[in-house]
Parts: structure tokens; C-alpha cells; sequence
């Protein structure tokens, strides 16, 4: 049987990712819907949500890489929609109030995920069991303290003003959370290769292009400032994008951002000097 499916999701497919998804549930994971979802990086294009995860994959490979993102459900305190453009993304808050891009809904389908996701959110997580029965030929007797003494970091609400939260089970300090969520993202790029790579390459090809017309009488200096207003733009904007990402990723690790030489808001130097470059060239064209 079928768990409910977004508005925009066919009986077919729904049926084909429960079989390619079982594979990736626990033992008793029940899933409670399946709904459609467009995300670029990782790429998936289906999200679950089950009665302890949220998990979203991409159909083809679900069966053999598994869910590319995972949140169990006690760790989120809402899902919520944020507005891009044309385009409206699911973001699921924590109780630290750390906030996760899933991916894109369509419109059809938004009031179905943000309910499902709200109505299995700051769910508890399975407990162990708290009686002890006595086996005199294991071991020797021992009082057990009553269940009410044995204290229980997920039964009191998260208090972001004492520093707290919980990871892997247990209450730690948010700045050590911090730490780790900033080593993890300082192991992978700051800006993806296919964005900078093209900026790159654009900078380095109109450079030599601007040392060549330099050293070429007939090319004359217009044609140098050209070039060089083209290099320029391109490392202007490849700084810009690096900073951006520099803040993201501290904002989404807790730690207060540390801009290097090539990540500085050259905007304010760049662009008079883009302007002097394009006024020369119009005036010695």
C-alpha cells in the first residue's frame, strides 16, 4: 500500500520509488509520504519523510547510493517555504535554529510537504528500555535508580540562551557543533568548479591578451584597457562569489567569517577603476 503522495506525483512513481527506497529504510521505519523535489547540488528529485527521518534522494540511484540528504525528525523544529524568484525552496529549521535547503517544491505541492514535515517534527527518538530484570547467574544484584532520577536530554526543550543541542545522542556546545560543522565545509570548495572555473579561465585569457596589446604598437593602448577592463570585471566577480560563499558557510556553521586576500569586497576599488578603464577606452578608440 501506498503512503499519501503529492499533488503532482503519480500512483506509477510513487510505486517505483517505494521499491527502489525500501532498500534504505531501518528495520520498522514506516514512510509516511513521498513528494517531488528538484535540487542541484547533491542532485535529487524525491524526498520521504518517515516516522523518524526526512530524507531526500534521487530515484535512479536511491537503491544503490541511498538517501543523499538525512535529518531524523527530532532534530527539526519546522519546515518552512522561502520564495526565490519563480521558484519556492523547503527549508527545514532546527531547535538551534540552524536553517537546511532541501531542494525546490512545486507550487501544487507545498501545502502537502510543509504539513507533513510539521506533523512529525521534534518527534523523540526511540528509548531504551529503563527496566531491569535480575539475573543472578550474570551478575551481582544492583538497585536501579527509579526512570524519573535518570536524566533525559531529549524530554527538556533545547535552550539555545544555555548553548546546548543535541548530536549523535547526546547535549553538546553549540560553538563545539560550530567547530565541527566549519571543518566539515572547509573539506569542500568554496565556490564549485564549473562557476569558477569559467572566471578563471576568462581572467587568464584576456590577461595575456592585455600583456600582447601592450607590447604590440599597432594594437595601441585602447585596446589594453579593453582587455584589462574585461580582467578585471572577471576577478571582481569571482571574489564576489567566493565572499558570499565565505559567509553562507559560517552563518550555516555558527562562526563569524574570515575573509582572505582574494575574497575581500573589492567592489568599491573595482569599480571606479572599471569606469576609468571603460572611459580610457572610449576616449583613445
Amino acid at each position: 500500500m501506498l503512503p499519501p503522495l503529492s499533488p503532482s506525483l503519480k500512483e506509477k512513481d510513487g510505486t517505483k520509488w517505494m521499491a527502489a527506497l525500501s532498500g534504505a529504510l531501518a528495520d520498522g521505519e514506516q514512510v509516511h509520504s513521498l513528494a517531488r523535489i528538484s535540487s542541484l547540488r547533491p542532485l535529487t528529485d524525491a524526498i520521504a519523510i518517515t516516522d523518524r527521518r526526512v530524507v531526500a534522494f534521487f530515484s535512479g540511484s536511491v537503491g544503490t547510493k541511498g538517501p543523499l540528504i538525512d535529518i531524523p525528525v527530532f532534530e527539526i523544529q519546522r519546515g518552512e517555504i522561502k520564495s526565490r524568484g519563480a521558484g519556492r525552496t523547503l527549508v527545514v529549521v532546527d531547535g538551534a535554529g540552524q536553517s537546511q535547503n532541501l531542494g525546490t517544491l512545486k507550487p501544487v505541492d507545498v501545502d502537502f510537504v510543509i504539513q507533513q514535515i510539521n506533523a512529525v517534527a521534534r518527534a523523540e527518538p526511540p528509548r531504551a528500555p529503563t527496566v531491569d530484570v535480575y539475573d543472578p547467574f550474570t551478575k551481582p544484584w544492583t538497585e536501579s535508580k527509579p526512570a524519573s532520577e535518570e536524566p533525559d536530554i531529549f524530554a527538556a526543550p533545547l535552550d539555545p540562551a544555555a548553548g546546548l543541542r543535541p548530536v549523535d545522542g547526546e547535549l553538546q556546545p553549540m560553538a563545539k557543533v560550530g567547530v565541527a560543522r566549519a571543518a566539515k565545509a572547509d573539506r569542500q570548495r568554496l565556490v564549485p568548479l564549473w562557476k569558477s572555473l569559467p572566471a578563471i579561465v576568462v581572467a587568464v585569457f584576456f590577461g595575456i591578451c592585455t600583456v600582447a596589446a601592450v607590447f604590440d604598437p599597432e594594437a595601441g593602448l585602447s585596446t589594453a584597457m579593453f582587455f584589462g577592463l574585461l580582467v578585471l570585471v572577471s576577478l571582481l566577480a569571482l571574489s564576489r562569489a567566493r565572499r558570499t560563499a565565505m559567509q553562507r558557510r559560517a552563518v550555516a556553521a555558527g562562526t563569524t567569517p574570515v575573509y582572505g586576500v582574494f575574497a575581500r569586497n573589492w567592489l568599491p576599488v573595482g569599480i571606479p577603476l572599471a569606469v576609468v578603464l571603460f572611459i580610457g577606452f572610449v576616449a583613445l578608440a
